[in-house]
């Protein structure tokens, strides 16, 4: 009996081991991180459970590096911001208006009001070289054999169109009213005038009490300051006179040398700079280019047919050099002229000549005595200067030529900014010349600057360097956007006061706002 009970107890154990055994291997509870005594360790992965488990993030999917896309920055609004610091003197309430008239072009509205206190407008035409571009504009855009011939400033915006296919978005006379331009002028590289005219009255001290010339040849077309050129190359512009000076530009001193001072032309090549003469006599000392006319008979020496149809840069050789063995004549024709000299040039002229073949370029540049205007293919004349070195000039206040110191003048004028770009100033007055007598004027009628006013305006606007153009009835301002079939009247000329874009005074040469690219 006591043996069939151990027996039981013992098949009572084992079955309770082995079930034990059985539940522990379904739960995992038999594993052991300490292996058998000489045995192998065996790492089971850790299982988590159930509850601690959590779902996969899903990552958002990333662009490869070539289909990202960096983000497009939009170009910064227009804005004018006036002189940091400066409080003007001469008129205060400065307001704005803008208009973009195009890429790189904007029209701005300046409402003012002077210490006397009439309302003013100046409208400014900020001009980006690099977006947009200035040239001169002239009657039926001739340069080539230009003869002077007057024509009303969108007239002349019409032929530089009609010859280039491109846009032009402003346009306003320039140099002043006269049987010609007073000063040195050059148009797409051609130098139409060389210099300021040349009365033989150099001294602006010799004046009356009320301005007016008391020297011998009575100069009235001369500035107190350096008569001034304005003029672009390229992307670049500048204000300068003809040449650097030093010292007092109302003496007879300073000022002679720069009435005196001319244009001129040189062609490069190489390290030699040879000097051009135009229509001239072939000489030892220069070249010869004959673009119109015969030329004197040439004995011996060397002659290149050049065709001058498209200004003084880029002139293409039509045919190879030619040396001439015997008296000789050239006469330039319809888009051709000659490039010549004698045989007893320098070896660099010479040398320079006598290799030219057809197809070859030729590109004859504008210089001047000291250089300041070497390569420049606009340059309009200017008459007083406004603005200096970043200071109002101090000749402002002595000018009396072309009613300076009247504050009812229409006004034209230019100048530049330090960051490269040319504002264009033009002030509208009514209450000035002949389109109407006191007896029909009304106080609404626009009123105008005098030159002190209009040179702090253009320092005020930021302009670094600033001059004048001409004034009165020539000062007509026309404006054409982009998407503007024509032109419209902005500043009416105060001879008619019309709004009629050919109703104006016709003037010899404008500054025109072109488009950079042509049709």
């Amino acid at each position: 009996m006591k043996n069939l009970q151990k027996r039981l107890k013992i098949l009572f154990c084992l079955i309770i081991s082995a079930v034990m055994i059985f539940t522990c291997a379904l739960a995992g509870c038999g594993e052991s991180e300490t292996p058998p005594e000489g045995g192998d360790t065996v790492q089971q992965p850790e299982q988590q459970k159930p509850e601690q488990q959590k779902p996969e993030q899903q990552k958002p999917e990333q662009q490869k590096p070539e289909e990202q896309k960096p983000e497009e920055q939009k170009p910064e609004a227009f804005t004018v911001v006036y002189r940091s610091g400066y409080t003007p003197e001469k008129f205060s309430g400065v307001t704005n208006e803008i208009t973009e008239l195009g890429a790189g072009v904007h029209l701005v509205t300046n409402k003012l009001k002077k210490t006397n206190g009439q309302d003013v407008v100046v409208y400014a035409i900020e001009v980006d070289l690099k977006e947009a571009n200035i040239v001169a504009g002239t009657k039926d855009n001739a340069a080539a054999d230009f003869s002077y011939a007057k024509a009303a400033p969108y007239a002349m915006a019409q032929a530089w169109e009609k010859e280039t296919g491109g846009h032009v978005y402003m346009s306003l006379n320039a140099d002043f009213f006269g049987a010609q331009c007073v000063n040195a002028f050059v148009k797409d590289g051609v130098i139409i005038k060389d210099g300021h005219q040349d009365k033989g009255d150099y001294d602006y001290a010799l004046r009356d009490e009320n301005g007016n010339p008391t020297g011998e040849n009575g100069a009235a077309d001369v500035p107190a300051s350096a008569p001034m050129l304005f003029g672009v190359k390229g992307t670049t512009a500048q204000i300068a006179p003809i040449q650097q000076y030093t010292g007092d530009p109302t003496t007879a001193a300073v000022k002679e040398p720069l009435i005196k001072a001319k244009l001129s032309y040189t062609v490069k090549s190489g390290s030699d700079v040879l000097d051009v003469k135009v229509n001239a006599a072939p000489d030892s000392g220069y070249i010869t280019f004959r673009t119109a006319g015969k030329s004197a008979a040439q004995k011996k020496g060397y002659a290149v047919k050049i065709d001058t149809s498209k200004g003084m840069s880029g002139l293409t050789v039509l045919e190879d050099a030619q040396e001439v063995k015997a008296s000789t004549e050239y006469e330039a024709g319809e888009g051709y002229g000659w490039l010549q000299s004698t045989s007893t040039v320098g070896s660099g002229i010479k040398k320079y000549l006598s290799s030219l073949k057809a197809g070859d370029k030729v590109n004859i540049s504008v210089t001047s005595p000291d250089g300041t205007w070497d390569g420049y293919e606009t340059i309009l004349g200017c008459r007083h200067a406004l603005v200096v070195g970043d200071k109002i000039a101090d000749t402002v206040k002595k000018e009396y030529s072309n009613g300076a110191q009247s504050p009812e003048v229409p006004r034209s004028a230019v100048g530049v900014k330090p960051n490269g770009n040319v504002v264009i100033f033009a002030v509208e007055s009514l209450w000035y010349g002949g389109s109407k007598t006191d007896a029909v004027r009304v106080e609404t009628d626009t009123h105008g600057m005098n030159l002190p006013e209009l040179a702090e305006f253009a320092y005020y606007y930021g302009c670094t360097q600033a001059a004048n153009f001409d004034g009165g009835g020539s000062t007509q301002l026309v404006v054409r956007g982009e998407k503007e079939e024509t032109g419209r009247v902005v500043v009416r000329s105060s001879d008619t006061g019309s709004t009629e874009l050919m109703n104006t005074r016709v003037v010899m040469n404008s500054i025109l706002v072109t488009s950079r690219k042509e049709g």
